[in-house]
């Protein structure tokens, strides 16, 4: 206390323009600190961890071949996690949709000895628009929207999920087309794309901002992966290609235009998923 009220007599006796200065910077540094400091007064019963990815399937061509493929990258980095290329089929074919996504990752975990129910999430990130989608497992039950709040207030991407159980963890997928604001935000202004999560809340506990974690990209694929199950294995990295009967009519050429993304780095495996 005796330590505050030093504080306190120390700040009236600078100048009008000090306290100024000392009151904008305490206003840009409360906001990075809140939810550390409400992490320490509330332990959090959710953990929250992020990972950016740029999902692209699309065609190349040497001028005497085309090849069909599809890549998934560390948007941070722009490191190659995985990528497939096929050859387009000698027989014909109508090879897969050019399109590339930006897909934001969350991993969710329960740490607590009881289940978690009614949760809700908000998620804010330029990479988020009403053209998102959620996705997850067949057997998990989760549903999204964009929301855009009353007094013009910044509009978030609001998840709900039932329930998740005691010691529990899920992956969430928000997936973004890849437009051409997108485009020129990411790969020609070169801005960053950055996640908050303003707020959770659940029947167990109110609504407050929890801290967010920076997840290495290759471990949350990892982690999905393992959370998924056989049955449950995600069919988007596979390339189909729909082949043709000999009497089928020619397929009419894809007229819309596309332009593949930058190319991508290769990084060390240990370094392609940080961020």
């Amino acid at each position: 206390m005796k330590v505050l009220q030093q504080c306190w007599q120390w700040f009236w006796r600078q100048s009008r323009l000090n306290k100024i200065i000392i009151l904008g910077l305490f206003a840009v540094v409360v906001p990075f600190f809140l939810p550390t400091v409400v992490a320490w007064l509330r332990p959090t019963l959710i953990k929250v961890g992020v990972a950016f990815y740029t999902y692209e399937r699309a065609a190349l061509s040497d001028g005497k071949t085309q090849r069909y493929f599809f890549e998934k990258r560390n948007l941070v980095t722009n490191c190659s996690l995985r990528k497939i290329e096929e050859p387009l089929p000698k027989e014909r074919a109508i090879p897969p949709h050019a399109q590339s996504w930006v897909v934001l990752k969350l991993l969710l975990e329960n740490p607590s000895d009881q289940n978690i129910t009614n949760l809700r999430i908000g998620v804010r990130s330029p990479a988020l628009s009403p053209a998102t989608q959620l996705l997850t497992a067949p057997h998990i039950d989760a549903t999204g929207h964009m929301e855009t709040p009353a007094r013009d207030a910044r509009r978030f991407y609001l998840v709900s999920i039932p329930a998740i159980a005691a010691g529990g963890s899920l992956v969430l997928s928000l997936k973004t087309p890849i437009d051409d604001p997108l485009r020129q935000f990411i790969y020609v202004d070169r801005r960053t794309v950055t996640i908050q999560v303003p707020f959770v809340a659940a029947d167990q506990f109110r609504e407050y901002p929890p801290i967010v974690s920076r997840t290495n990209a290759v471990k949350i694929l990892n982690r999905e992966g393992v959370l998924r199950t056989d049955a449950d294995k995600t069919t988007d990295e596979t390339l189909v290609f729909t082949r043709l009967s000999e009497d089928a009519p020619n397929p009419k050429a894809d007229t819309s235009p596309y332009q593949v993304l930058p190319p991508s780095k290769t990084c060390p495996e240990g370094e392609a998923g940080l961020w």
